[in-house]
């Protein structure tokens, strides 16, 4: 089996039988409405021989993982495998761009691409999140895409299990892929320190799957991106010390925890597992992430022209928004009283520029509707109005929207609501009602003790979030604080409540 890097995420898996593209990011134009864009530039990737692959995998619908700029010059009938979601976001936008033979598969079942090449995927646990390892078979070896699935040690260690014992190589996301907290209104000295941080959650993340999985071979992959947009530059200090370091960052790291089976593919390099070879693509001889600033300006200047494509096919608006806004977000409030409650609070929206104005969505318990004046919000939104159209009438999802950066936000208490982003995102009964069966059906009766400063407490096992093993992933902080490294939310062990999210309590009891 051979390894080629096609840039970000993407991954070309030759077997002796077949090529396997996964998730496949080639636009020019980047992604997210051209926020984000490949590092470094893999245009020169793009050749008539890459179009023929025997399937492709696609791990979840983030744009950075399904190109549908991309997919449109696949032959239409060649097998894409997909994981089944509660959503069709991922089907439809593949099905968009033209490609007809969709496989669907349930988690952990394999499917043969060829006689002896199998493919199979592993969700995180929690419908809220749509993200899949995808594990390709064959050949006696084993490759395990992490890319962006935050999956538990005991699904790590499954996979290890049910593949015969032995990952050949782990590729796994080394930069983040998020707007918090660079998109919200901190101070610049808070928000700083809030990257570190969660820049080094994402590296110690990395050493436990190690530890689990105990690959013979690492690829950090899956980013970072750049940004050349100069309303986006900004973001690109985010590779120095916040959220997005690059490949050869995350090696560094990894290499001063004493984990050396590590390497760095740029786009076009390869490597083979039989050999165990690299083979780089001479492209790159002149190239390095430390001189990134005259790459970066060089690149910007090779793109002017597809961004401003575009921007050009977002137009500003001619008249006021607020009656489509209202009509939306109507329709939104009476799709799932569930989610709803948990959002339990009043959100506004200042949209800039014309057409616009400031309005908010209030989710209160009696209070219910939407409003043409913003009032006392917990929560609230800051963009310009040539994007609302487009979110409005379902062509831009809104966490494509988030995820381009353009935006900015503030939350009053500052404490993180997963159920509003899962709304606004899913915007779709079936999806909501999969997230609601999950979180009501989280087993809270198993206990586990922890013992803190002194004391003993006898806590529920899965945290109340998403369900993540906390005698796996529980980190017990100073002031009696337990934290769940799944998604990082912290719980104070005497009360059991939630302080820098908001979700159900936790079940704790101090004992005697």
């Amino acid at each position: 089996m051979k390894v080629t890097s096609l840039g970000h995420a993407g991954l070309n898996v030759e077997t002796k039988s077949a090529t396997i593209l996964i998730d496949p990011w080639l636009s020019q134009e980047g992604a997210f409405l051209g926020s984000w864009f490949q590092y470094p530039d893999n245009s020169h990737l793009m050749t008539p021989s890459l179009l023929n692959a025997t399937a492709i995998a696609l791990s979840h619908e983030h744009l950075d993982h399904v190109d549908p700029w991309f997919l449109a010059q696949i032959p239409p009938q060649t097998p894409t495998i997909i994981p089944r979601y509660p959503s069709s976001v991922l089907k439809q936008k593949i099905a968009a761009a033209g490609l007809k033979n969709i496989i669907e598969m349930p988690q952990w079942q394999p499917i043969q691409v060829v006689e002896g090449i199998n493919v199979f995927f592993v969700s995180e646990e929690s419908p809220m999140n749509h993200d899949s390892a995808v594990i390709v078979v064959g050949d006696g070896q084993t490759l395990l895409d992490l890319n962006d699935a935050r999956l538990s040690v005991t699904q790590l260690r499954s996979i290890r299990t049910k593949v015969g014992g032995v990952i050949d190589v782990l590729a796994l996301q080394g930069a983040g892929a998020s707007w918090y907290p660079i998109c919200y209104d901190y101070p610049e000295a808070r928000k700083t320190e809030l990257s570190q941080r969660k820049r080094l959650a994402k590296f110690n993340y990395l050493e436990r799957v190690i530890a689990s999985v105990e690959p013979v071979n690492i690829i950090p992959c899956a980013g970072p991106p750049c940004f050349l947009d100069p309303e986006l530059t900004w973001v690109n200090a985010e590779m120095e010390e916040g959220i997005f370091p690059d490949q050869q960052q995350v090696v560094n790291w990894l290499r001063k925890r004493k984990i050396y089976n590590t390497m760095s593919l740029l786009p076009g390099d390869a490597f083979d597992i039989t050999t165990n070879q690299k083979q780089t693509d001479p492209i790159w001889s002149d190239f390095s992430f430390s001189e990134s600033a005259s790459y970066l300006k060089d690149y910007a200047e090779r793109r002017k022209v597809n961004i401003a494509a575009l921007k050009a096919r977002y137009p500003q608006p001619t008249e006021s928004l607020y009656l489509p806004f209202r009509d939306y977000f109507q329709h939104l409030l009476a799709m799932s009283p569930y989610f709803n409650s948990k959002i339990g609070m009043r959100i506004g929206f200042e949209i800039t520029g014309p057409g616009g104005g400031k309005w908010a969505v209030d989710f209160r318990s009696g209070k219910e509707g939407v409003y043409d004046e913003m009032g006392e919000c917990s929560y609230g939104y800051r963009f310009a109005s040539r994007w609302l159209p487009s979110l409005l009438d379902g062509s831009l999802l809104w966490e494509d929207f988030f995820l381009s950066l353009r935006f900015q936000a503030w939350r009053n208490p500052d404490i993180y609501n997963d159920h509003l982003l899962g709304l606004l995102k899913f915007a779709c009964p079936q999806s909501l009602q999969a997230v609601e069966d999950y979180e009501n059906a989280m087993d809270s009766q198993e206990r586990m003790t922890i013992h803190c400063e002194g004391d003993n407490y006898l806590v529920q096992r899965h945290c109340p979030h998403a369900g993540f093993d906390l005698q796996e992933v529980g980190e017990v902080l100073p002031g009696g604080v337990l934290r769940c490294l799944g998604h990082h939310y912290e719980f104070d062990l005497n009360t059991g409540k939630c302080l820098n999210g908001k979700c159900k309590p936790l079940d704790s009891k101090r004992t005697i």
